[in-house]
């Protein structure tokens, strides 16, 4: 990575508890282009799922649970967000998800195989536990050895990083998290539907 890029990088570097403010398309950009040299996370919501349950007439195949469950909406976001990484040639070495069915939902119908199931991504309420904020926390410090990881979560285990996080984390939002930082740095907030216009 330049130095140019490593500068604009700590420029835009929020700690946690901070406002998150800059030129998004500018600093979207660079984000981009560290993203493929990685070393990176990319802490994930799951893709737009409507509250509702579905019933056994509605369930898609294999949630046999009845959970939440991607719309058609949340479906082609997770298509076009597969394409836009691979298109823009942004590395995965590790793909972790919650068990649910929605995380695993918007990683198979983004083509991403090898998912790691981790019950750590699994909180999805606000009350989160201290020993499993703890491993987020923990985790997010965790650098890639090559490419970057991508984490498939919740809102709930999110905010517990990002308490302060305005607005509030969208479905399919990705906050790109730097693990080398001194403390937890977010880069930049990424719409599930912005990824194509990089």
């Amino acid at each position: 990575m330049d130095k140019s890029l490593k500068l604009l990088l700590c420029v835009l570097t929020l700690s946690v508890g901070s406002n998150f403010v800059f030129s998004q398309n500018l600093a979207t950009e660079r984000v981009i282009a560290a993203l493929q040299e990685g070393g990176y996370i990319i802490f994930m919501r799951h893709a737009n799922a409507p509250g509702q349950l579905p019933t056994e007439a509605t369930a898609d195949e294999g949630n046999d649970s009845l959970e939440r469950q991607l719309d058609e909406q949340g479906k082609r976001d997770a298509a076009n967000f597969g394409a836009a990484i691979r298109r823009l040639n942004i590395p995965l070495s590790s793909i972790e998800s919650s068990p649910t069915f929605r995380t695993r939902e918007t990683a198979r119908h983004a083509g991403l195989t090898n998912v790691i199931l981790r019950d750590f991504l699994l909180q999805e309420t606000s009350e989160i536990p201290e020993a499993i904020v703890n491993r987020l926390r923990s985790e997010l410090k965790v650098r890639p050895e090559s490419g970057n990881r991508l984490l498939v979560s919740h809102s709930g285990n999110i905010m517990a990083i990002f308490p302060d996080l305005f607005p509030y984390i969208e479905q399919g939002e990705a906050l790109i998290v730097d693990p080398a930082a001194a403390d937890i740095a977010l880069l930049a907030r990424i719409l599930i539907t912005e990824w194509d216009n990089y």
